[in-house]
């Protein structure tokens, strides 16, 4: 048994190390010609396509072309590996093998038919467990939905943008802090965001556009920060009583069960 951290084998072995590297670059080129055997079995019908052109068949030519396209498709279907894929490009090539035997040489449908599983069986046993297939990917999860302070943090960042009201921003910014960690009391001041975001979210915008500040302007912000900050004091104290009726409960519980 080889002892963690040594180097493998091979290594001492040069024989076993370069039919290693052996098997692993004819991996990679079989990988890498995984399917482009089946393009060059219809090369005859390159020929058939000048020949039915020629002829002006269009029936013929029609046939040639399906015979040529559809095992192109079967060979990027062949080269996703993804499961499933073996089997859908062997259809793909019983198909364009019917087609040209019933359409192009018009050999009727029981030899087309027959031809066309022979097809689809010599595709299976050329392909079938050359190549670990895996499930295709997941689709990408769909985006989160929008939460309920979101639009809130956008109204705020473009009133932030105002210098002139730093102050009121901030103050609104740790209203939606203290939401963001506990968005049960959300109910409590959804009003207040409501009618706040929307006149700041306005004062923000004339003043942007060049509108000059009345004098009361100053007094207003100080006032909504005031008031936000009571807002945050009336948050804490709901969670004081919260906390003060869960220790209540939990200290009744501990007595009538003989803990305390």
């Amino acid at each position: 048994m080889q002892a963690p951290g040594q180097p493998p084998v091979w290594q001492n072995d040069p024989w076993r190390g370069a039919r290693a590297k052996a098997e692993g670059a004819f991996s990679s080129f079989r990988n890498g010609t995984r399917g482009l055997l089946l393009p060059l079995f219809t090369w005859p019908l390159l020929i058939d396509v000048v020949v039915e052109v020629v002829r002006g068949n269009t029936r013929g030519l029609v046939a040639a072309g399906l015979g040529i396209l559809l095992p192109i498709l079967a060979v990027r279907v062949l080269r996703r590996g993804r499961r499933g894929d073996t089997r859908r490009a062997a259809v793909l090539v019983a198909v364009a093998t019917g087609l040209v035997a019933m359409m192009g040489a018009q050999t009727g449908v029981p030899i087309a038919l027959l031809l066309a599983a022979g097809a689809w069986l010599g595709t299976r046993l050329m392909y079938d467990g050359a190549q670990v297939e895996v499930e295709p990917p997941a689709p990408p999860a769909p985006p989160r939905p929008p939460g309920p302070l979101d639009e809130a943090r956008i109204r705020l960042a473009r009133i932030s943008a105002e210098p002139r009201m730093a102050g009121i921003a901030q103050a609104m910014d740790a209203v939606l802090d203290d939401l963001d960690a506990r968005p049960d009391r959300l109910p409590l001041a959804r009003r207040f965001l409501t009618v706040h975001l929307d006149g700041l979210d306005r004062i923000a915008q004339r003043l942007s556009a060049g509108a000059e500040p009345p004098t009361s302007l100053p007094q207003l912000l100080t006032d909504m920060e005031t008031a936000a900050e009571d807002l945050r004091a009336k948050l804490r104290a709901e969670e004081s009583v919260a906390l003060d009726i869960q220790v209540k409960v939990l200290s009744d519980r501990l007595r009538q069960e003989g803990y305390a």
